[in-house]
């Protein structure tokens, strides 16, 4: 379930009001928090038209505590 992803500029230009946006980002991370971050990396972006599209990539940890989380997502933007 942490394989990398990308997503179109296009797709993400509406993320609070594309509920679709949000369970596609939640059926490839499977964490409601993993989700919010990477809507809000998105978000920080703006409307830059330069961007192509976000890759999305998952970063892996070793954990000192099982309550630790095992896997972040970094969020690029690929431009033209």
């Amino acid at each position: 379930m942490t394989e990398p992803f990308s997503l179109t500029r296009s797709r993400c230009t509406e993320t609070e009001s594309d509920p679709s946006l949000r369970e596609e980002i939640l059926d490839r991370t499977g964490s409601d928090a993993a989700t919010s971050g990477i809507l809000r990396s998105i978000e920080r972006y703006g409307g830059d038209s330069s961007i192509l599209r976000f890759e999305i990539s998952p970063k892996t940890h070793n954990r000192a505590h099982r309550a630790a989380v095992a896997v972040s997502w970094s969020v690029r933007a690929v431009r033209s």
